[in-house]
């Protein structure tokens, strides 16, 4: 099964990731973030399929979200971050509250707000 799909619509685009995201498919996580990061529409990242994930594919997403920070591009996350992709984070020490040094006054996409 594949982990990405990219899905395209008249105003946005739209990647969704699911499963193990890991290492042995990082090199496949690359090459769909530059097709879907070469688009002129807004990106969508859908995360809330990952059921796992490690510290490789959390440096391609921050990768990516520079690339378009810099590019001027719009990138954000679909709904609310899954909770196995906190605990991901918070273990490898990517949680945020803010940005980082090359994300300038933009928020870091692994921040996330208090949710209800």
């Amino acid at each position: 099964m594949n982990p990405f799909e990219i899905i395209e619509s008249p105003d946005q685009i739209h990647l969704q990731v699911s499963g193990d995201i890991s290492v042995q498919n990082a090199q496949a996580c690359l090459e769909i973030l530059r097709v879907f990061q070469r688009s002129e529409k807004p990106l969508l990242l859908d995360l809330n399929g990952v059921t796992s994930a490690d510290i490789s594919f959390l440096q391609l997403i921050c990768s990516l979200h520079r690339t378009c920070l810099k590019a001027g591009q719009n990138l954000t996350i679909s709904g609310n971050m899954p909770d196995t992709l906190k605990t991901i984070l918070e273990t490898a020490g990517y949680r945020r509250p803010k940005a980082c040094s090359q994300g300038g006054d933009n928020p870091c996409l692994w921040s996330w707000r208090d949710e209800s």
